[in-house]
């Protein structure tokens, strides 16, 4: 079998090492040609630095490293001098991000044996523009250009300073030398679009939900059984299941992410590292905690049931604003949501986002409820979750409410949030984790139920109330909310449960 390229971001490299490569040069070709100024947006470890790394050997003109590929024949192969800027290779920590482009300038003159005289970063740039056009106009390459703005956004005078740092530095493509710039490729994580670092590349165009291009990153069906057939027929025999049966557990554990909402990918990084290691585990989610995301949906007091299920437009996915930030802007640009469905209309575009994967759903809940609970993720009991499917499989709902109790009880006083969202979204968050399907805000014809628990034999309906049990239970009865599943074989079961915003714990359920 073929080696995989686990963490390999250099195009050459794994080319000269024959690593397994998934062809997407007939993409890269139309994304050359789609304009001169082009931006794209995706999460980590979807490929970016590799992506780049592959325009930059194609516009050197090295045409070896691409022999069998599609693009192989379709162009000229003239060389073209190429800047390749990876922010996060710049060490800008422990030294200035100007000081820290400067070094970069005079290291990417040094390889084409130039030598620099202007002293900052701005010169730098422009008279390296200038010395390389005299062999053939630039290519110019930026890989995780927002990185200097995430790492800091916590830092309010360090973020800003950055951000001049790098208005002053793009200002050069706009001058004179500027238009000695062939081809412009920028990409990173999030698009800041309110802040006006590209505002001199008036003709940059964002082909992050393109739908041209939803597919130019990740690993398409079609792609994952043609490419890596080998690893495949192997999983079949180390789990001595089917291979209809492997490939369905390998979606639902990394398919799902799509950015036209028809077309989904796999996330490289963890399919690659599940086809060597043929372990289902996490392993995108464990490169990077997501505790500020989680730090926002708090403040913003956003309920955690309502991630599965978003509505959002155009201008909320393709832009986030460093001053204001919107989470949910951050969430789908960072990969913790996708588009589930996208809606063109004459007047715009509307999109339903949610997780994309077991993968993401379960650790980045997992994660949630730590915060919602005050706990380490790592040591959140397995007995409480034990014992909550214990109560729940033998419909022992005392059982049940005590376990949840004792879940309230342990939480500081300092963390309530005194609305029904935050109770309903620890209760939420348990009960996902349990592994069952549970829908939050199901909707019928007159109303909405608060959750929707369902067991192999049983429907838990609930509703939450800050009054009383019996109020709950009688919303139940009044909106009909059992009428959908009373042609289910399953035992259907109300339950209405009410907190208490003094004693912040359950204090009154009635079932029915």
């Amino acid at each position: 079998m073929q080696k995989l390229p686990i963490g390999e971001q250099f195009f050459a490299r794994l080319r000269e090492r024959n690593l397994l490569y998934v062809d997407k040069t007939e993409q890269i070709f139309n994304l050359m040609n789609v304009g001169s100024q082009v931006f794209l947006s995706r999460p980590r470890r979807f490929g970016k630095s590799l992506l780049t790394t592959t325009l930059k050997e194609i516009y050197r003109g090295n045409r070896a490293l691409f022999q069998g590929l599609w693009i192989e024949d379709k162009l000229d192969w003239q060389p073209r001098p190429v800047i390749l800027i990876n922010f996060n290779a710049l060490n800008y920590r422990e030294r200035s991000l100007a000081e820290a482009l400067a070094d970069q300038m005079d290291k990417l003159a040094s390889d084409y044996n130039l030598t620099l005289s202007e002293r900052d970063h701005k010169g730098k740039f422009r008279e390296l523009i200038l010395l390389l056009a005299e062999q053939n106009d630039v290519i110019l390459l930026i890989d995780e250009y927002d990185k200097p703005l995430t790492d800091h956004l916590e830092d309010e005078a360090q973020l800003q300073e950055n951000i001049a740092t790098l208005r002053n530095f793009y200002s050069v493509l706009k001058s004179p030398e500027g238009e000695r710039i062939y081809f412009t490729f920028i990409t990173g994580v999030s698009k800041y679009g309110k802040i006006s670092i590209f505002s001199e590349l008036n003709n940059l165009l964002d082909i992050t939900l393109d739908v041209r291009f939803a597919m130019l990153l990740g690993y398409t069906q079609t792609e994952l059984e043609h490419y890596f057939s080998d690893y495949i027929d192997r999983l079949v025999t180390t789990f001595q299941t089917t291979h209809a049966e492997i490939l369905k557990q390998i979606a639902r554990w990394y398919d799902g992410y799509s950015w036209d909402g028809a077309h989904t990918v796999y996330v490289p990084y963890s399919t690659l590292l599940f086809l060597e290691q043929q372990t289902f585990t996490n392993h995108w989610y464990s490169t990077g905690t997501p505790s500020f995301l989680i730090k926002l949906l708090r403040s913003h007091h956003i309920p955690a049931y309502q991630l599965a299920d978003l509505s959002a437009d155009a201008t909320l996915l393709e832009s986030a604003d460093v001053n204001d930030i919107s989470v949910l802007s951050l969430l789908f640009q960072t990969g913790y949501l996708t588009i589930k469905a996208r809606k063109d209309s004459f007047l715009g575009t509307t999109y339903n986002l949610g997780y994309p994967n077991y993968e993401v759903a379960q650790s980045f809940q997992r994660h949630l409820l730590a915060d919602y609970l005050d706990q380490n993720v790592d040591r959140i009991s397995s007995s409480l979750l034990q014992n909550l499917q214990r109560a729940l499989a033998t419909r022992s709902l005392d059982a049940f409410i005590t376990i949840f109790q004792s879940v309230f009880a342990t939480i500081p006083s300092h963390l309530f949030l005194p609305q029904e969202a935050y109770y309903h979204s620890v209760v939420y968050l348990v009960l996902k984790l349990l592994g069952f399907t549970i829908h939050a805000e199901w909707p019928t014809n007159l109303g909405r139920i608060d959750a929707v628990l369902e067991l192999p034999d049983t429907i838990y309906l609930l509703e939450f109330k800050m009054s009383s049990g019996a109020i709950a239970l009688q919303q139940i009865r009044d909106k009909q909310y059992a009428q959908p599943f009373l042609g289910s074989d399953k035992t259907v079961i109300l339950l209405g449960i009410a907190f208490d915003r003094e004693s912040r714990n359950i204090v009154d359920w009635k079932h029915a």
